[in-house]
């Protein structure tokens, strides 16, 4: 798992959000936020049909119990699950740090239906930067982050959540067909990942990759796909469109605009791929936020 190169809270909080008809107003925000180490942790008492959990186990290990079920909650796990039964978390190891949310919004449900398992649990691999975008919720919420106003902060949550949910449908799709590395392996597949997200912009290929961690395109190609589950062009343009998702959802930009900013060669080019990847067209998708 790639650390964040930030550190965490000195202490624990768990704070309640305040109503806020501009919170509200986004598909995404939250009820109640959290860093903390508590050894039992107690949702649900009263069922909120509409409020569902988020929680990152940063380290240790915990049981989680929902619905007479038992499960254990390890190192860099999510849960995602709805709060309408009690949800209980017990403290296994010595320690056991997280953040969690509770989420509400008008768009909760639908995403949390699609990317909801069997045990209600994803399990995190170690090229997501799902950790950073919890922590970057969790910095706007409790006032470490102070250059935004009232909207700009609830509009970043929302997108931030939004960015959430669909790196853990991400992640659900290609869990089955991820296999092990050597760690020599995992370290060039994890500096791939990383260039790709820091140049995606750029119009880089998979020999320009390829060429950057210093493997030929034959040999890197199949390492690459053994342990992510898909070809590098596949993740190359899967990131390009999770990111194109957020400026649709988001902003009111062109499509041409969006194609540009997120490394298509053109409107055609990126319109055909959101095609395939979202099964509707770029103008189709921003309805569902307007």
């Amino acid at each position: 798992m790639r650390t964040p190169n930030r550190s965490f809270p000195a202490y624990s909080t768990r704070e309640t959000t305040k109503k806020s008809h501009i919170a509200e107003a986004f598909p995404f925000y939250i009820k109640e936020f959290a860093y903390t180490s508590e050894h039992k942790l107690v949702f649900g008492q009263k069922p909120a049909y509409n409020d569902y959990l988020l929680l990152y186990s940063i380290d240790g290990t915990a049981r989680f119990t929902k619905s007479q079920n038992t499960y254990f909650v390890q190192q860099n796990t999510i849960v995602a699950t709805a709060c309408n039964t009690p949800l209980v978390f017990t403290t296994v190891s010595k320690e056991w740090h997280y953040y969690y949310f509770i989420i509400s919004g008008s768009h909760v449900k639908y995403f949390y239906n699609h990317v909801r398992t069997k045990n209600n649990m994803i399990i995190d691999n170690p090229f997501t930067s799902i950790l950073d975008d919890f922590m970057d919720i969790y910095d706007l919420l409790s006032g470490e982050k102070s250059c935004y106003d009232e909207t700009g902060k609830y509009m970043n949550v929302s997108m931030l959540l939004h960015k959430i949910f669909t790196s853990i449908y991400d992640l659900n799709a290609n869990v089955n067909s991820i296999k092990k590395m050597t760690p020599a392996q995992e370290t060039h597949v994890n500096l791939a990942i990383r260039y790709i997200q820091d140049h995606y912009k750029e119009p880089i290929d998979v020999e320009s990759i390829c060429s950057e961690i210093g493997f030929s395109k034959y040999y890197f190609c199949k390492i690459f796909k053994n342990q992510q589950g898909q070809t590098i062009h596949q993740y190359l343009t899967d990131y390009r469109i999770k990111n194109a998702k957020e400026l649709l959802a988001y902003s009111k930009l062109s499509v041409n605009t969006i194609a540009t900013q997120v490394g298509f060669k053109n409107s055609l080019t990126f319109i055909r791929a959101f095609e395939r990847t979202v099964n509707m067209t770029p103008s189709e998708y921003r309805s569902y936020y307007q």
